[in-house]
């Protein structure tokens, strides 16, 4: 009878087999997941605040404008409103009717017309052709003025005759008032015609001036042959009129 073998059945009992795999250590999965949301709700908290400080911004700029665009508005209004041409309308009636039409402009330009030799002073057209009265009467070859003051007087004369005369021609402008019995010369010219035995002759003579005229005052020329003197309405003119 052999004896028996007790090793192996204590080492069985006394000791655990040994591993041959490798142990490892699992993380913890809740927390991983807290964390990553945390920063998930940062990025919303800095996205949001970012959002409401545009909004923000954007309002206050939206505001500015608004008010700028309305004082510009009551601007405009203002001017619009305060405008003359934006004022009351008149009513056009007897009323405005009876008022004095605007300021007439006083001024005569007068043409050359067939004067009578037994008189020196020359008569005028006054309303043909270039001839006109506005403002300023006229009668028996005078200019009558209606309102006393500064007056641009002119007047030209063209002497021509069919053969020569050497004659001295004379040109006065006279002004007749009722404080005076006698005419007063404003402008006067003497010129001589020399001429040759060829034939037909012309001279012309000229005056102008500024003069204080007052009401009343009544203006005419005088010229020493009034015979020899041409109708032509630009040759022959006399005129005047209120600066």
């Amino acid at each position: 009878m052999q004896p028996r073998n007790l090793y192996p059945s204590q080492m069985l009992d006394s000791e655990d087999p040994p591993s041959c795999q490798p142990t490892t250590a699992w993380p913890d999965l809740p927390g991983l997941r807290i964390e990553k949301k945390l920063g998930w709700l940062k990025v919303c908290h800095f996205a949001i605040v970012s959002m409401l400080f545009i909004a923000l911004t954007g309002l206050v700029f939206g505001i500015c404008y608004v008010y700028q665009l309305q004082q510009n508005v009551e601007q405009l209004k203002q001017k619009i409103e305060g405008s003359p041409q934006n004022g009351p309308e008149k009513q056009i009636g007897a009323e405005d009717m009876a008022k004095p039409k605007s300021e007439v402009k006083m001024a005569a330009h007068l043409t050359g017309k067939s004067t009578s030799d037994h008189s020196d002073r020359l008569m005028w057209e006054n309303s043909l052709g270039h001839a006109f009265t506005q403002g300023i009467d006229y009668k028996d070859g005078a200019l009558i003025i209606n309102e006393t003051g500064q007056y641009f007087i002119y007047a030209k004369v063209y002497f021509r005759g069919m053969q020569c005369e050497a004659v001295p021609l004379q040109q006065t402008v006279f002004k007749h008032t009722e404080n005076y019995q006698n005419d007063l010369s404003l402008m006067k010219i003497n010129v001589i015609n020399y001429c040759s035995d060829t034939g037909t002759w012309g001279k012309n003579t000229f005056q102008a001036g500024i003069f204080q005229l007052s009401e009343r005052v009544r203006l005419f020329v005088s010229v020493s042959h009034p015979r020899m003197v041409s109708t032509d309405e630009l040759m022959t003119f006399f005129g005047v009129y209120k600066l």
